[in-house]
């Protein structure tokens, strides 16, 4: 084992269960980046693909319309059964 997994091994055995489950979810996201990362690299070759100079950080945040009646979400799947 690297000496770098081994200092991290040792780290988690003194985290405690909320901040183990912080760390978890941390490096599940590191690895969604990078498996988003390699899909554009795979994509950007292909003529078909016109892609960002950056990859994006996210979408922007925006403030909910509060609406009358039945969400359409909701009468959509109503609909749907």
């Amino acid at each position: 084992m690297s000496s770098v997994k081994e200092a991290l091994y040792h780290s988690i055995e003194r985290l405690s269960d909320e901040e183990a489950h912080q760390t978890l979810v941390f490096i599940q996201q590191l690895r969604e980046q990078r498996d988003i990362a390699s899909i554009l690299k795979r994509l950007a070759p292909h003529p078909a693909f016109r892609l960002p100079a950056e990859i994006p950080g996210g979408f922007r945040v925006v403030e909910p319309l509060q609406g009358k009646g039945i969400p359409a979400s909701r009468r959509l799947v109503e609909e749907r059964r």
